[in-house]
């Protein structure tokens, strides 16, 4: 997802790439607690047949699906910031509580597509001075060649 900030002058320009977000927390405790109780109280009515020995799966299986569902939340807040103004290029990737802040000279940086093989995605690279960095990994195709052509 790409949302674009102009400022009032336009010389300044700020693109947020964030990655589709799967489903918001809330609706991923309910499915929680859905599949807990579920599982809940599928293990008692083994306990009641005296199956004592599935009761151990059933809480590993629970906690397995806690800690997927946690991941997958934590995945989507990692988002990108570009700024592009008249003399500099400042790029941020946020992942949690861990910022990378990097910066270009607008002369003397490129923006590049590099397109790849058989199935495999493009991605965008700024290069400067012999450092390459990536751009919108987690974007789709479509929105990578987007946010290629409002860059160029």
């Amino acid at each position: 997802m790409i949302q674009i900030k102009k400022s009032k002058k336009g010389t300044l320009d700020e693109f947020i790439l964030r990655p589709n977000p799967s489903m918001p927390w809330r609706v991923i405790k309910k499915i929680y607690l859905f599949f807990f109780i579920f599982i809940l109280i599928i293990s008692l009515i083994l306990c009641y047949f005296g199956l004592y020995l599935a009761i151990p799966f059933y809480g590993i299986e629970v906690l397995l699906l806690g800690y997927a569902l946690y991941f997958t939340c934590l995945k989507s807040t990692f988002y990108q910031i570009i700024r592009i103004s008249s003399r500099l290029i400042e790029i941020k990737t946020i992942q949690g509580k861990k910022i990378i802040r990097e910066e270009f000279n607008r002369d003397w940086s490129k923006f590049r597509l590099v397109t790849t093989y058989f199935n495999r995605p493009s991605y965008i690279v700024i290069s400067s001075k012999g450092k390459n960095t990536r751009i919108g990994d987690f974007l789709c195709e479509k929105e990578r060649l987007e946010l290629f052509k409002k860059i160029s």
